[in-house]
């Protein structure tokens, strides 16, 4: 069976039972493939569909190099988007990295004939705050190897085996170079409201600065919630609710 463009972008999984309601597209972290996302379809229910975005890279991808531009991701992905919404409301939703890859295509499709309902940005500082720690993709593999293990997400074992490191260091050096050298004060339209997502003991993206997120749009809320920068997942049946939540219709 042959393998589509879109495919590239949104890999096929268990088709959704209809009528579906909205499209939920989901971008991941730093490293991270869209999988990690499958296991939301099953708590969110038939009406809203799980679009898992699968970035260069990574997983079916790994052949392809991995984009060191958050502008050009989200350049490269916004028709894709357009095209797989295919006339349903649809959501965008990324966590660190992929949260500014997600704040970028709202940006890009905002005045377009089909704009996200909403873009939901999640562990991660708003891209017009300058950043308070020296650039992860700059350091040492050492010294880049310990600050990963400090954001946690990555079994301690994985950072000690060197074949691993071998061969995902530069994929994460690639993504974290994305997510550190993005930039912009761009605001997102009244009619595309804006989430922000924090996790209460998160060193990456602390909820002081997740709070400044209300100064890139009109309609703009921010959650805090228990846990660590990999929060939308050890408290996934929170964060799904306000998910949930922001994809019936208004």
């Amino acid at each position: 069976m042959s393998v589509t463009f879109e495919d590239l972008w949104f890999p096929p999984d268990r088709p959704v039972a209809s009528p579906v309601g909205t499209r939920l597209f989901c971008v991941p972290h730093g490293g991270a493939d869209g999988s990690v996302f499958r296991p939301w379809q099953s708590v969110l229910g038939p009406a809203i569909e799980v679009v898992p975005v699968q970035l260069p890279g990574r997983g079916v991808r790994m052949a392809e190099p991995a984009e060191t531009s958050v502008v050009r991701l989200a350049e490269r992905l916004a028709g894709p988007v357009a095209d797989r919404a295919a006339g349903l409301p649809y959501v965008l939703l990324g966590h660190s990295m992929g949260a500014l890859v997600a704040y970028e295509l709202g940006l890009a499709l905002q005045d377009g004939p089909c704009p996200p309902t909403a873009v939901v940005v999640s562990g991660t500082v708003p891209p017009h705050v300058p950043r308070g720690t020296a650039a992860m993709h700059l350091l040492p593999d050492e010294e880049f190897r310990s600050r990963l293990g400090a954001l946690g997400g990555i079994p301690p074992e994985l950072l000690a085996e060197e074949e691993w490191l071998d061969l995902f260091l530069p994929l994460l050096r690639a993504d974290f170079e994305a997510a550190e050298t993005y930039r912009t004060d761009r605001t997102l339209s009244g009619g595309v409201r804006l989430v922000a997502l924090g996790g209460a003991d998160d060193p990456a993206a602390p909820p002081a600065e997740v709070e400044r997120w209300r100064e890139l749009g009109t309609d703009v809320t921010v959650r805090v919630f228990p846990g660590d920068h990999f929060f939308p997942f050890s408290s996934s049946d929170r964060v799904l609710g306000l998910v949930s939540a922001l994809c019936r219709p208004r």
